[in-house]
C-alpha cells in the first residue's frame, strides 16, 4: 500500500515537473517557443540564433519593427535604429528589466512593440548603439559600453 502511494505521488510530481517546466524552467517567446535562459550577466547566450532569425524575417520582407512615423522625437529615432539596423539590436541585451517583466530576449524586441517607446533606457540603448556602430565599433565593444552605461541602473 505504502508502495503505490509513493509511485502514485512520484508519478503525479514527475507530470506536473513536466507540464510547468516551460513556465519556470525557460524563458519563452513571442512565437511561444521555448529557450533557455538568454543573458547571464549581460552576455546574450541566444544572440547567434536572434540574429538568424532576424535575418530570416528581413528575407521574408516582414516587418520586424514598428513603424516609426507612429512615434516623435527620439522614440522615432529610436525605432528608425530598430528599422534600419535590427541585426544589431538582436545581438545587444536590453537593461531595462523587459527581459524579466516582457520576455524580450534582445534590445530589437523592445521595438516589436510599443514597449521601446515609453522606455527612455530602451532608446537610449538603441541609440548609443547606432552612434557606436556608426563610428566602427564591434559588437562586443557596444555590449561593453551599454552595459557599463545602463547595468547600474537595472
Amino acid at each position: 500500500m505504502k508502495r503505490a502511494i509513493i509511485l502514485g505521488s512520484s508519478a503525479a510530481a514527475i507530470l506536473a515537473l513536466a507540464y510547468l517546466w516551460p513556465t519556470f524552467g525557460a524563458s519563452s517567446v513571442g512565437d511561444g517557443g521555448v529557450r533557455g535562459s538568454m543573458c547571464i550577466a549581460g552576455h546574450c547566450c541566444c544572440a547567434r540564433q536572434a540574429k538568424a532569425e532576424t535575418v530570416a524575417a528581413i528575407g521574408a520582407n516582414e516587418r520586424l519593427t514598428l513603424d516609426p512615423n507612429q512615434f516623435i522625437g527620439p522614440a522615432k529615432q529610436a525605432y528608425q535604429v530598430a528599422e534600419k539596423n535590427p541585426a544589431l539590436l538582436a545581438q545587444l541585451h536590453c537593461y531595462c528589466g523587459c527581459d524579466r517583466t516582457l520576455g524580450h530576449q534582445n534590445l530589437l524586441d523592445c521595438y516589436r512593440g510599443d514597449h521601446g517607446s515609453r522606455c527612455e533606457i530602451c532608446m537610449g540603448e538603441a541609440l548609443m548603439a547606432q552612434q557606436l556602430s556608426e563610428q566602427g565599433s564591434p559588437v562586443e565593444q557596444i555590449r561593453d559600453a551599454l552595459r557599463r552605461h545602463y547595468a547600474g541602473e537595472n
